[in-house]
């Protein structure tokens, strides 16, 4: 399944608020308020993820929570993907 479609099941959507080179960036804001950027860069055979949580309010942007930053093997990354996600949502 591509990437686009594994992060739209729980929720994110594109996002073109920076370009990273060979990266991906997507956002999704939960029911909370609490607005999510995640990043998939490719490292040779390996896949970077980071997930910041941010509060987002009129003049100001604020992180939340803890960021995540993991690298694995790009085959565990549609699984990881959907185990990370679907239990943060």
């Amino acid at each position: 399944m591509k990437l686009t479609d594994v992060v739209a099941q729980h929720g994110f959507e594109p996002c073109d608020l920076a370009r990273i080179e060979n990266a991906r960036l997507y956002v999704r804001t939960n029911s909370d308020g609490v607005t999510e950027l995640l990043c998939v860069q490719k490292q040779g055979e390996l896949m970077q993820i980071d997930r910041l949580p941010l509060l987002i309010a009129p003049g100001v942007t604020l992180p939340v929570g803890d960021q995540l930053k993991t690298t694995l093997p790009k085959a565990e990354l549609e699984g990881y993907l959907n185990t990370t996600l679907a239990a943060a949502a």
